[in-house]
């Protein structure tokens, strides 16, 4: 049953601020196509594109004849030049055949179009057809922070969104092998989709994990006659090595980072790995996932709750990993809109401390990581590691990760509230009940 179907009509107060929320939207559109449309085209642009440049690099080098992770370098606690598997250099191959400026547009261009897409796609897909679903799709894509942050830097996380929403949509729709094929292709970009094999092995989506697992050999086999042996080689034994490191850096929005900020580890220069921080970090990597898996149930389920697990899976996938920079989460945006599809289905008494966690999540994301990240010169954080106030100053950079850990728990614990099994008649007639109160 869909949760446009069991749903109640739009709440009076979001009636009221529907005429709002679409001022809000044309508003957002118009700042978005003044500042990547317009200025792009007059050579105005004010993004720095240096993630881009990486793409861009290992485009040319490849072209070249050369490695695409040539310009690799492990050195800084971001570390730099291409950092994603060979199939992911593929991809950003035919960059090389257009200008530096060209290059730029298409590609900038490319992730906008992906990341309104996508929004649009999970909307859509988590909010009954009375909702304002493509108002608040466009507010995700072109005003939460994170998302915007990657198209001034130029990075491929947009790319992967997409790939993200609409196995979402698939997910929901119980289309397995679509779901699994997708989520093999956003794996074969950047391996951190790959726990959604935990997800799709507790729904014993068998054709859908299949389908994930041939998929993603698939990248693996056409991304190293890609890039040459020597290459893969050199991804495996070098780069591989360096994203599974213990990093406090303050973009570092993962529990391993927050675990390395506390520790003082690798904050500002890379640092031995202590074994306390690297055991403390796969122990919380392997919490969350397991909570995402517990979550998780076979059989029938309503709409929203399908959708509140695919967004739980998200969560895990972004704090599990040992680096998660403050531009991946623009994948929030889909748990977001679970939340959104679940307050839609149960009223917002029932899901009101998910809610809470949602609106936790946006104030973390949407203003703490804004000030400390976007905001905050790399002059005035290096000044600031000089005084007393570091330690606390590094936890409170990690708030925004505390917020997921929050929107994370909050999911779980609304998925499995309901003590009555999964398509009972008293499940499905308190169900009813509820939505035409």
């Amino acid at each position: 049953m869909s949760a446009s179907a069991v749903a109640p009509r739009l709440p009076r107060r979001l009636r009221q601020a529907r005429f709002g929320i679409a001022a809000l939207a044309v508003a957002a559109v118009a700042v978005a196509v003044k500042s990547f449309v317009i200025g792009p085209l007059t050579g105005h642009f004010e993004g720095t594109f240096e993630d881009f440049a990486a793409y861009l690099g290992a485009a040319r080098s490849m072209a070249g004849g050369g490695s695409a992770y040539a310009a690799f370098s492990s050195v800084p606690v971001t570390e730099t030049g291409f950092v994603y598997p060979p199939f992911a250099a593929l991809l950003v191959r035919p960059l090389a055949l257009l200008g530096t400026r060209s290059a730029m547009v298409v590609w900038l261009w490319l992730t906008l179009a992906c990341a309104v897409t996508g929004a649009i796609v999970v909307a859509r897909t988590a909010l009954p057809k009375s909702w304002p679903r493509v108002e608040l799709a466009i507010l995700g894509a072109v005003a939460f922070a994170p998302a915007t942050y990657n198209y001034w830097h130029g990075q491929i996380n947009p790319v992967i969104f997409l790939l993200l929403a609409i196995s979402y949509w698939a997910y929901v729709r119980d289309r397995q092998v679509t779901a699994g094929i997708l989520l093999g292709l956003a794996a074969g970009i950047k391996i951190a989709p790959v726990i959604f094999l935990i997800v799709l092995i507790r729904r014993r989506w068998w054709r859908g994990t299949a389908a994930m697992v041939s998929t993603g050999v698939v990248t693996l086999i056409l991304g190293a006659l890609a890039v040459g042996g020597g290459a893969a080689v050199t991804f495996v034994t070098k780069v591989l090595p360096g994203l599974n490191r213990a990093t406090g850096w303050i973009y570092n929005q993962s529990l391993g980072g927050a675990i390395s900020r506390v520790a003082h580890q690798s904050i500002l220069a890379v640092q031995t790995t202590s074994w306390p921080v690297q055991v403390a970090s796969i122990v919380a990597a392997l919490l969350v996932v397991g909570l995402a898996g517990w979550a998780v149930r076979p059989g029938w389920r309503p709409s929203e709750e399908r959708g509140a697990e695919f967004g739980l899976a998200i969560t895990a996938m972004l704090l599990a990993g040992g680096v998660a920079w403050y531009a991946h989460f623009i994948h929030l945006i889909i748990p977001l809109f679970c939340v959104l599809g679940l307050v839609a289905a149960r009223g917002w008494r029932a899901e009101r401390s998910t809610a809470l966690a949602a609106v936790g999540v946006l104030i973390g994301f949407g203003l703490v990581a804004p000030l400390a990240i976007s905001d905050l010169s790399m002059s005035g954080i290096v000044a600031i590691s000089r005084t007393p106030a570091w330690w606390p100053f590094l936890q409170l950079c990690s708030l925004p990760c505390a917020s997921v850990v929050w929107l994370a728990v909050a999911l779980a614990r609304s998925l499995r509230r309901n003590a009555e099994p999964a398509g009972s008649p008293a499940r499905d007639d308190a169900r009813a009940v509820g939505t035409t109160a």
